[in-house]
């Protein structure tokens, strides 16, 4: 999925910037970007390449310029092959809520956006699960 949306992405953040401008993507960065969980957020991979297309001082974009989030992410996938022990709905719960929070950089309202559900209820749900956050 990622492969299909950085492209076309760069390219058009390329028009905004400077029209005369073509910046590449390393093999490195686009693997760095494949590797990324972006969670269907495709808001939050425009921001990163448009990041990336401004600082880039040349023509190519290496991983250096993406932003240290996607570059210190954990590549572990959030599906393995490895079955897990049969967690309870509660421990699945919590672990989504928790992962939400911190990908969204502890934005409640953002992460009750997400999880669908009403911020109220997310506070509630976190002092039942006593996350912090």
């Amino acid at each position: 999925m990622t492969d299909s949306l950085v492209h076309p992405e760069a390219d058009r953040l390329e028009r905004t910037v400077d029209e005369d401008a073509e910046k590449d993507l390393t093999e490195e960065t686009l693997e760095v970007l494949s590797g990324y969980d972006w969670s269907g957020n495709v808001r939050e991979l425009e921001n990163a390449l448009e990041r990336a297309v401004v600082v880039a001082a040349g023509s190519v974009i290496s991983p250096d310029q993406l932003p240290e989030r996607v570059l210190s992410a954990d590549s572990a996938p959030l599906v393995s092959d490895q079955l897990p022990p049969n967690p309870s709905l509660d421990v699945i719960e919590r672990a989504y809520i928790h992962w939400v929070l911190t990908a969204e950089g502890g934005n409640k309202s953002r992460a009750a956006e997400i999880l669908g559900i009403d911020p109220s209820t997310l506070y509630r749900k976190l002092r039942r699960y006593g996350i912090d956050v």
